[in-house]
């Protein structure tokens, strides 16, 4: 047997490197590396100047466009492959997924400068002395992967069959309903981690189950009978009071793909937040190919922006950032920052989603909305890559259970591929911990309500056990973010 809290030896991979290529096709691809890309800054310039001169000279032909599964970050929208002027592509940051050509040739364009630029009040310069804050390329997978023994999964389905036997709905499951009695104490420990506690790094990720030994409503029982160790508060996802959300790719057989939206879809996403206080995802199956949960440390995106780009802190600070509501409320758009400094705990919190910021090719944004000006531009592609810069890819095995810090990490998802039947699929539940409250529970004034709606007084509570594929659902572009 394996015993918990164990983990394989192997050595960290695909490390993120880049390799640029003067030919008609760009390539930018993952490669082992043991080099340590502890700044952004430091090769800049260099990947700026290989950039610009391999887009100014020949242009990309469509079908030799790079995608995002081969540069990690590239959308087909993000530009125009047609010009070939630097900077004569159109903003990528009003597209979604941002292009790494016009990030690296707008910095190339406009040097670094941090001299005599002070940050907005009460900003730290840095954050430091916790173990939240971390860079990809320096983590193993045994930190934050932990197995579950065979007495331990033995624990998890007798609890199973407790609770269907109890004849309850599911909104029912919880620690006294889904009994762990030895499991159940472990979990609660290794839910510190999510906090930085015992070394924690803000994530990690339960290995072992095979979800092919339950049914879809099973799965999804023991998914929220575990998860009610580590938080005992469920968020509803959505205004239809649906408390789980199913990650699939329904193609154009349910909605077109000019319209489906990104949870629906095989779509890369890129770095955001949600409106949770932790996030889980369940794998009940990985894709074929991509689809890697993208995980990086805010406060390391925090420190390495102070030091090397402080004035992206003073612009993503101000209260002058225009999210579109896509018509979820009486405003066509409100106004609020993306970096809190929150006035009880002193903590710095990220809270943004590009989508509402940028609107995307299924969300187009809002007429009559303000644009965003090129400060802002620049700050959130900073933002971006600098989060892609020290993150941690995750190759999601069947059974997974991941869980996340939401106001300690960013997180993206790869774009993925799927084939015939054989399709990634994830569950997803956002958490709330009542217990952590006067240290983790507070959330920033203009956001809070929002976070009502998703954790206040919920309702009659639904639970999906199997994806819906109504083409209304899945199309509407209020939804698509949760609250965010």
């Amino acid at each position: 047997m394996v015993p918990f809290l164990s983990t394989p030896h192997f050595s960290l991979e695909n490390t993120l490197a880049t390799r640029l290529s003067h030919h008609r096709k760009i390539r930018i691809r993952y490669i082992k590396d043991t080099q340590k890309l502890r700044s952004l800054n430091c090769y800049t310039t260099k990947m700026a100047q290989s950039l610009v001169s391999a887009i100014s000279t020949t242009p990309i032909p469509a079908e030799d466009q790079p995608t995002f599964l081969e540069t990690g970050y590239t959308h087909p929208e993000a530009g125009d492959f047609e010009k070939t002027s630097t900077f004569g592509f159109p903003d990528p940051a009003k597209t979604w997924n941002p292009d790494a050509r016009v990030y690296y040739a707008r910095r190339l364009k406009s040097p670094l400068n941090s001299a005599m630029i002070t940050l907005s009040e009460g900003f730290p310069s840095r954050i430091g002395n916790t173990s939240l804050i971390w860079s990809g390329q320096d983590l193993a997978p045994e930190q934050y992967v932990f197995y579950f023994n065979e007495a331990e999964i033995a624990e998890v389905e007798s609890a199973l069959k407790h609770f269907t036997g109890l004849n309850q709905s599911i909104s029912a499951v919880g620690r006294s309903t889904f009994p762990l009695a030895t499991l159940g104490p472990r979990l609660m420990l290794l839910a510190n981690k999510l906090y930085g506690e015992s070394r924690g790094l803000g994530f990690f990720i339960l290995r072992g189950l095979n979800p092919d030994r339950y049914t879809a409503e099973e799965n999804v029982i023991l998914y929220a009978g575990i998860s009610s160790y580590l938080s005992s508060h469920r968020g509803k996802q959505d205004e239809k009071n649906n408390m789980l959300l199913h990650l699939i790719d329904l193609t154009a057989s349910v909605a077109p793909d000019d319209v489906r939206q990104a949870p629906y879809s095989n779509v890369p996403q890129p770095f955001h937040t949600d409106t949770a206080d932790l996030l889980s995802l369940y794998c009940l199956n990985p894709a074929v190919s991509g689809g890697r949960s993208i995980l990086a440390s805010s406060w390391k995106v925090y420190n390495e922006l102070a030091t090397l780009h402080p004035a992206h802190i003073c612009t993503l600070a101000k209260g002058d950032w225009a999210f579109d509501t896509f018509g979820r409320s009486g405003a066509a758009y409100n106004m609020r920052p993306l970096l809190h400094l929150l006035p009880k705990s002193g903590r710095v919190q990220f809270s943004f989603s590009r989508r509402p910021l940028t609107g995307s090719p299924v969300s187009p944004r809002t007429k009559g909305i303000p644009d965003l000006t090129s400060k802002q531009s620049d700050a959130l592609d900073t933002v971006h890559f600098t989060a892609l810069a020290h993150a941690v890819h995750i190759t999601q095995q069947k059974g997974d259970l991941q869980y996340w810090n939401n106001f300690a990490l960013l997180h993206a998802r790869e774009g993925f591929q799927d084939e015939g039947k054989n399709k990634r699929h994830l569950l997803r539940l956002w958490l709330r911990d009542e217990t952590r409250a006067e240290k983790w529970g507070e959330v920033p004034e203009v956001i809070k309500g929002p976070w009502m709606e998703a954790f206040g007084n919920v309702g009659e509570e639904v639970w999906p056990v199997a994806p819906q594929k109504d083409r209304e659902f899945v199309v509407e572009q209020r939804r698509s973010s949760g609250f965010a």
